[in-house]
């Protein structure tokens, strides 16, 4: 994630090294040693809570970095999940500090309270969940990204039990590389003592407008639970879109580490009318080239401002 804009952009290395300063005062660990100076082949996942949490949100943070020293500031925010803190952040709401540092507790506790479990994604019509008991009975439904795919949490053995049970419906899905139940029931023992930890948290009002996809729309204040319930809750990415339509007069730019927020939308183009969403950018992807998709992302943005 990043690791061309960490070697080539200052201003992100600039803010990923002071985020990854403050982590390791927190930790005593690195997320720049894991991300960047070890040669992991791509295919091997990413999937330890303790890293993935903060890297998620210095990688976000640091990007929307770039674009406000290139003096682009967003009109709205909109995080889903993990990009909920870096948008609340974003925006105001939350200082980076306070962020990161409720990213290390969370994960701690979630490892150490939760059972293991997971989630996956489907590509199939939502209906099949609700029509399907092996689906139902051993999962919950975490989000529906569109019309074919949506994503499930559960328990270890019950989604062993669902993954069998969608290959054989040759049913195409993907195991997601996280071991735990988010977004659903099976993370509900972390809950007492992170709602603790978070109610000394301060939230701001923010100074930008938030789309939250808890809420399923904009926000205009949260309470101390809304960093407990960004990661219980299901996810309502499809209501919290619809907020921002239309979508014709709109610039939105993906800076989450992989472009999904970007293919998500593009995959709603029911919901867009005739002429769907016209200017759509992302920056970061698994196929990398980080350094000229941000500089043509820039030059999009700053060309499609001045002509409008």
């Amino acid at each position: 994630m990043g690791r061309e804009l960490y070697r080539d952009q200052p201003v992100f290395r600039h803010w990923m090294r002071h985020l990854d300063q403050y982590y390791y005062g927190i930790t005593g660990n690195s997320v720049i040693d894991e991300l960047y100076d070890k040669d992991y082949p791509i295919s091997q996942p990413f999937d330890s809570l303790p890293l993935t949490h903060p890297a998620i949100f210095m990688i976000e943070y640091a990007l929307a970095q770039v674009f406000m020293e290139q003096q682009i500031y967003p009109d709205y925010v909109f995080g889903t999940s993990l990009g909920e803190f870096a948008s609340c952040t974003v925006a105001g709401a939350l200082d980076y500090t306070s962020a990161l540092e409720s990213l290390v507790v969370q994960a701690d506790i979630v490892q150490n309270h939760c059972e293991p479990g997971g989630m996956i994604a489907i590509l199939e019509q939502v209906s099949l969940f609700h029509s399907e008991p092996e689906l139902y009975r051993n999962c919950e439904i975490a989000s529906v990204n569109f019309d074919n795919h949506f994503v499930v949490s559960g328990g270890a053995a019950g989604l062993s039990e669902v993954e069998t049970y969608i290959k054989k419906r040759k049913v195409t899905y993907q195991r997601l590389p996280i071991h735990y139940g988010f977004h659903s029931k099976w993370i509900d023992p972390a809950g007492a003592l992170y709602k603790r930890y978070a109610a000394s948290c301060s939230l701001k009002s923010p100074q930008s407008g938030v789309i939250s996809a808890l809420a399923g729309g904009a926000c205009a204040s949260f309470e101390s639970e809304h960093l407990w319930n960004a990661v219980r809750e299901p996810i309502r990415f499809r209501d919290a879109l619809k907020t921002l339509l239309p979508m014709e007069d709109k610039i939105i730019v993906d800076l989450g580490p992989g472009g999904t927020l970007a293919t998500f939308i593009k995959h709603n183009h029911s919901l867009f009318g005739p002429d769907g969403v016209l200017s759509l950018h992302s920056v970061l992807s698994p196929f990398h080239k980080d350094m000229n998709r941000l500089e043509q992302v820039l030059s999009k943005i700053k060309w499609e401002r001045v002509t409008t």
